[in-house]
């Protein structure tokens, strides 16, 4: 009982200090300004990478802040998946979300790297000996590669369940 009562304490920590919103210093109203006419926000998720202008130029830089952006990319879309993920379980009964719960971290992953590789460059531009990328990815895109993905998943355990169905019938 305690482990529950904890469990669940936990949950709520981590769901609490998910939403809290910490600014980032790339998303200044200067920067904001110079997205706006890029970026959709409301339907798009978005990644800011900077990187400072070395000895090695704006090349290095450039490849750098792109990483970066991507990998934030990467992390936004991820929070998307959660929730989408887990309510694509919600009809399901509680034997079958024991079935797939497990493995929806993998896919997850998976989804977030197919859709890291379809982003596109909205915006670029240097400022004070730094160079910033963003990438973005529509919303819609998200939740259209997540469910393809799901769905396939579910397609794949269906028929390795349907082929040991047939081996038990053929035995009999």
């Amino acid at each position: 009982m305690l482990k529950k009562i904890m469990s669940t304490f936990f949950i709520f920590l981590l769901v609490g200090c998910n939403n809290l919103s910490i600014p980032n210093p790339l998303e200044t109203s200067e920067n904001s300004e110079k997205m706006s006419t890029s970026v959709d926000s409301e339907n798009e998720v978005i990644g800011i990478g900077s990187a400072k202008i070395g000895s090695s130029g704006t090349l290095v830089a450039n490849g750098k802040a792109s990483r970066e952006a991507k990998e934030k990319l990467k992390s936004k879309i991820l929070s998307e998946e959660d929730i989408i993920f887990k309510s694509f379980l919600v009809p399901a009964d509680p034997y079958t979300r024991k079935i797939l719960s497990p493995a929806l971290s993998d896919l997850m992953e998976y989804t977030a790297n197919q859709l890291v590789q379809k982003s596109i460059e909205k915006d670029s531009w240097m400022e004070n000996n730094k160079v910033y990328i963003v990438y973005s990815i529509s919303k819609n895109e998200i939740l259209q590669e997540s469910q393809n993905i799901f769905t396939q998943y579910i397609d794949d355990i269906t028929s390795k369940f349907q082929l040991i169905k047939e081996g038990v019938t053929q035995t009999e």
